[in-house]
C-alpha cells in the first residue's frame, strides 16, 4: 500500500471515528511522524493533525484490512505472501482472501479453478465413454434382433479400440 500523502510505502495504518463515521488513513513513517500519529499523545488530537482526509472507507473493507495483518494459525504475514507468492497454511486463504481475490483475475481465466486433466487421460476417458455408449447400443440392437445394426456397431467398437491403443493406459 502507498501513503495517502506522498505515495511512499505505507507502514502506519490509522483509523479515525468522527461523528460515527470511520475514516482510514494509510501513511508512511515520515508522514505519520509529521502528523504526530506515531505519538500516543498525538492520537488524542487526530482530527486536528490530519486535516483533509482521504476518501471514505466502507466498514467491511476496513474490517478485512485489519484481519489481513497475519495468519493466527501459522504466523504468515501479508508481506510474506506478497514476497513469495505462496501461502503458509490452509487458514491463510481466509485471512488473505481479499488480496487473493484481487490477484486472481490476472492469474486465471475466471474466478474458479476447474482443475487440470492431462491430455492423454482426457482422451482415454472420452474413448471409454464412447465405447460404453456403443456397448449399450450393441446390446440393445442384439436384444431387438437388429443384427445388421449390431454388426455396424460392433465394427465401430473394433475401430475405436484399434485407434485407442496409443492412448495412455489403454
Amino acid at each position: 500500500m502507498k501513503c495517502d500523502s506522498c505515495q511512499e510505502k505505507a507502514t502506519v495504518f490509522y483509523t479515525q471515528v468522527t461523528d460515527g463515521k470511520l475514516k482510514k488513513f494509510v501513511l508512511c513513517e515520515s508522514c505519520a511522524q509529521k502528523k504526530g500519529i506515531t505519538s500516543v499523545d498525538g492520537l488524542l488530537m487526530g482530527g486536528d493533525l490530519l486535516g483533509s482526509s482521504p476518501p471514505q472507507t466502507q466498514i467491511p473493507d476496513l474490517i478485512a484490512d485489519l484481519n489481513q495483518e497475519d495468519c493466527s494459525a501459522c504466523g504468515f504475514t501479508l508481506e510474506d505472501f506478497r514476497k513469495v507468492g505462496r501461502l503458509g497454511c490452509p487458514e491463510c486463504y481466509q485471512v488473505f482472501s481479499r488480496e487473493i481475490m484481487g490477484r486472481l483475475p490476472s492469474m486465471h481465466k475466471g474466478g474458479v479453478h476447474k482443475g487440470y486433466l492431462p491430455e492423454g487421460l482426457a482422451k482415454k476417458q472420452a474413448l471409454e465413454s464412447e465405447l460404453a455408449g456403443l456397448a449399450t447400443k450393441l446390446a440393445s440392437a442384439i436384444e431387438e434382433e437388429r443384427f445388421e445394426d449390431a454388426a455396424i456397431i460392433r465394427d465401430e467398437i473394433s475401430e475405436i479400440e484399434k485407434s485407442g491403443k496409443g492412448v495412455v493406459g489403454s
